[in-house]
């Protein structure tokens, strides 16, 4: 058994190692369609740390699954795999999954460096610090800690580290159809070390509709697609308004949040000349869901607005969805939940059961591969994805140290001879 204070103390003296492996990979511009370098590099770095490395393909038929999302371009798969790692047991522990992701989002206006990384304050700042790189230097050093410790798991420890989570999920996507057995999965995103076990749901959508364009002298005969494309958007709107309320209460963690599954309106395009009405218009979003398949929100959503709407919507509107994620939930009283909680104590973290009200690939695992599946790690989702995107450095060690701390829980570890575990620290 290790000591609780071993492990954070050699989480801590490993800071400048795991700041010059993230320093290294934020320098690695892997927006989603262009991820490959950086995976060859995450690769090279897990391979002498862990018993099994491997690239796994994505196939280019992925596109064809049911579940898949979308992509930022026509770039093929092929040079872009998923890495999968594994640290061995010997069959008498449980095991466990980690998932994290190496594509980022675009650059915000006036970001500063985003790919070219600095330390301010105890703070790393960058494009993909916190999500979802600094999530990958934890899993480096929770097994390079290992690796130093001497220690050895009785339950498997997989890894899986994949491409484009930002567009929907497709990475995680292809790995679980490859099929994964573990007793818990651990989705790392930053929920600033709480311990979310509700992920809420989402529907990216796009709305087409076709009017009659003509004259701004021509009212009797045209129908403008830009007004009958907010008809549609305020259906969606009042939709949404009765599906909060019917579904708010059915998960208490989402109550904190007076609107946990906004329907925001993000793109609207539409004609070509201030006095001609429009033949076509075009408005894309994306719907929260909470308890509701995600099946039957998409049918619902376009039949309230065929059914509700202006007579002409019936024919001359369609909706198409592509980042589809369903909720993931699972028992806040799992054994695995009090465990992590107990875990982050130990380093004196303070954490909390919560939910997040924003969608991760945990659903995944959970509802596909009924793995019970948390949501966890450094950093705030409030910095994702921003101008200032930063994690705080000695965060990464604590939640390392907290992860350790609880896979000797969950998993538990081989004993080592005292000596060695001195020698491996000194």
């Amino acid at each position: 058994m290790l000591e609780k204070d071993i492990i954070l103390e050699t989480c801590l003296e490993m800071m400048d190692e795991t700041i010059a492996f993230l320093d290294k990979l934020v320098r690695f511009e892997s927006l989603s369609s262009y991820e490959g370098p950086a995976m060859e590099w995450v690769y090279e770095q897990f391979k002498d740390i862990a018993d099994v490395c491997e690239k796994v393909p994505v196939p280019e038929n992925i596109t064809e699954d049911p579940d898949y999302s979308f992509r930022m371009d026509d770039r093929p798969y092929e040079g872009r795999p998923n890495v999968r790692v594994v640290v061995k047991g010997d069959g008498t522990g449980k095991s466990v999954c980690f998932n994290a992701h190496i594509d980022v989002v675009p650059p915000s206006k006036d970001q500063e460096r985003p790919f070219d990384p600095y330390v301010k304050d105890g703070a790393m700042y960058g494009r993909g610090t916190c999500d979802d790189k600094g999530q990958v230097a934890v899993l480096w050093t929770l097994l390079t800690v290992m690796k130093k410790l001497c220690v050895k798991p009785k339950g498997d420890i997989i890894l899986h580290i994949v491409i484009e989570e930002e567009t929907g999920g497709n990475g995680t996507l292809a790995m679980i159809r490859h099929g994964e057995k573990a007793d818990i999965c651990l989705n790392l995103e930053p929920t600033n070390m709480d311990v979310y076990t509700s992920v809420r749901g989402a529907l990216w959508f796009t709305g087409t509709v076709y009017g009659r364009a003509g004259h701004s002298g021509s009212a009797q005969t045209t129908v403008s697609a830009l007004k009958m494309a907010i008809e549609a958007m305020n259906i969606i709107e009042e939709y949404h308004d009765d599906l909060l309320k019917e579904t708010h209460g059915v998960d208490p963690l989402f109550l904190k949040y007076n609107n946990p599954m906004p329907v925001t309106f993000g793109q609207l395009q539409s004609g070509d000349w201030p006095a001609m009405a429009p033949q076509k218009a075009v408005f894309k979003g994306v719907f929260g869901i909470l308890t509701t398949p995600k099946e039957e929100v998409m049918r619902e959503m376009t039949e309230r607005v065929k059914t509700r709407g202006p007579e002409w919507l019936k024919e001359n509107f369609e909706l198409t969805f592509s980042y589809r994620h369903d909720t993931s939930r699972m028992a806040p009283d799992h054994p695995a939940v009090n465990i992590l909680l107990e875990s982050y104590k130990a380093m004196n973290v303070k954490s909390e059961i919560s939910c997040a009200p924003y969608g991760a690939d945990a659903w995944f695992y959970n509802n596909i591969l009924n793995i019970p599946t948390i949501c966890t790690g450094c950093g705030s989702i409030n910095d994702a994805h921003t101008n200032h995107e930063h994690v705080v450095l000695e965060d990464i060690a604590k939640e390392a140290a907290s992860i350790l701390f609880f896979v000797q829980e969950w998993c538990g570890l081989k004993e080592t001879p005292v000596h060695q575990r001195c020698l491996a620290v000194s």
